[in-house]
């Protein structure tokens, strides 16, 4: 299933092999771990499971995954005129567009290829064939880290998938899978976000321990004890000490201590190290925000963006983050259809369905304006359609419907007269 054909496997595992071993990651199921250094001097490791770790990485690969997901895809058929008509049943209409694969809806195959996308740079799925060699399933990678994409020595780009065991599967060609990655440097190994971002990522992980820490043990309650009295009992000052470390932090916040030896607790102050893990804290969150392409107010962090202007913002998200991302999914699912006929289109608007009121508003304009007719406006509100409501709108002013060879004669009855050019031409004198 799926092996390459145009190289003997002497070949392929030789190379293969050579590829594993000259690789600095060794990946299997548990994937490996990218070191980076790190403030102090410190080693630490991040992966692609590790970076969702962190809030705000998780956040916004969240926030990215579920408003592409919910998008509903849309498989059409266009006639030999190039009038297209949308297809809602039958195997191709559950396949492109409801359920790729029998333990995956399209919005969990969305979700996930976003979530591989945002981490590896890469989705990979196996196109599952019939005996006829028509597509049945669309089945993804369930470790996408363990497909490695290689080139032969004729220049062919060729796929192997490493197994949870440690074996190397039989190679795929580029034809037998379903394919979205992101941007290369030579066109077939893709960028992994996480591997680029690990400087940035080590350092975020380390500052939410630092901060979990902080919180737990200082920030809510950092304290010291003061008296007037003097201590002669080394035993009676180590009591004391492992005494009171109990009541700080939020661990000791439902406990009451008991104090003696006049002893009075004297609230600190957050030192200046302190200060600036929350300072720079903030500034991961920022630049994780910029690096993803997810605003901040998406991921609850920017409370100061006012309403009126939200609708701007989120049209700027849909234009420069998720669209690119939905090009990749549409052009790589129409190469998987076999008909050349049929074809795949994403419903865009469906991202401002949480706004109903800017949804009408762009229904609106687009029937008036002509754009679409009566019924697409009604199919894209979510309504079903209305008898006599395949019109367009032919006169803005008085919204008057009909198809665009009616018009000459809708013009005659609003104008009372059918309208004849006029002449302009100046006479000769």
């Amino acid at each position: 299933m799926g092996r390459v054909n145009f190289m003997n496997i002497e070949q392929y595992e030789r190379l293969s092999m050579q590829k594993l071993n000259s690789s600095s990651v060794q990946t299997k199921a548990s994937e490996g771990a990218i070191t980076v250094s790190m403030l102090g001097g410190s080693s630490g490791s991040v992966t692609p499971d590790g970076a969702l770790r962190i809030e705000t990485f998780y956040s916004c690969v969240r926030d990215k995954a579920e408003s592409i997901g919910q998008l509903p895809v849309k498989l059409y058929q266009r006639d030999s005129d190039g009038k297209r008509t949308e297809i809602k049943t039958g195997r191709s209409h559950r396949i492109y567009t409801v359920k790729p694969c029998d333990y995956l809806t399209m919005q969990g195959f969305m979700e996930m290829m976003v979530a591989s996308l945002e981490t590896r740079g890469a989705f990979y799925a196996y196109k599952e064939r019939n005996d006829r060699g028509n597509i049945k399933s669309i089945i993804p990678f369930r470790y996408q880290s363990n497909v490695k994409p290689n080139m032969d020595q004729f220049g062919r780009v060729y796929y192997t998938y490493v197994t949870n065991d440690g074996k190397i599967a039989d190679p795929y060609r580029t034809e037998d899978l379903f394919i979205v990655h992101g941007f290369t440097m030579d066109g077939v190994v893709p960028i992994s976000p996480v591997a680029y971002m690990a400087d940035l990522l080590g350092m975020a992980s380390a500052q939410e321990n630092s901060y979990k820490e902080l919180q737990e043990n200082g920030i809510t309650s950092q304290m010291a004890l003061a008296t007037e009295g003097v201590f002669n009992d080394e035993n009676a000052i180590k009591r004391l000490k492992d005494d009171w470390t109990q009541y700080r932090g939020v661990n000791g916040h439902s406990k009451i201590p008991i104090l003696e030896q006049g002893l009075k607790p004297v609230s600190l102050k957050l030192t200046p190290q302190e200060t600036d893990l929350l300072n720079n804290r903030n500034f991961s969150v920022d630049r994780i925000s910029s690096i993803t392409r997810v605003p901040l107010y998406r991921i609850g962090r920017d409370s100061k963006v006012s309403k009126g202007v939200l609708p701007e913002l989120d049209e700027s998200y849909m234009r420069n983050a998720l669209n690119p991302i939905l090009n990749k999914f549409e052009t790589a699912m129409n190469e998987v259809i076999t008909d050349p006929s049929m074809f795949i289109e994403i419903n865009r608007n469906a991202f401002y369905a949480g706004s109903p009121w800017r949804l009408a508003e762009h229904i609106e304009k687009s029937v008036k304006g002509g754009l679409i007719m009566v019924n697409e406006g009604r199919d894209a509100m979510g309504y079903e359609p209305a008898e006599g409501g395949d019109v367009f709108a032919v006169d803005n002013n008085n919204v008057t419907y009909g198809t665009w060879d009616q018009l000459p004669s809708i013009r005659e009855q609003i104008n009372g007269r059918e309208a004849t050019p006029t002449n302009n031409e100046v006479p000769n004198e």
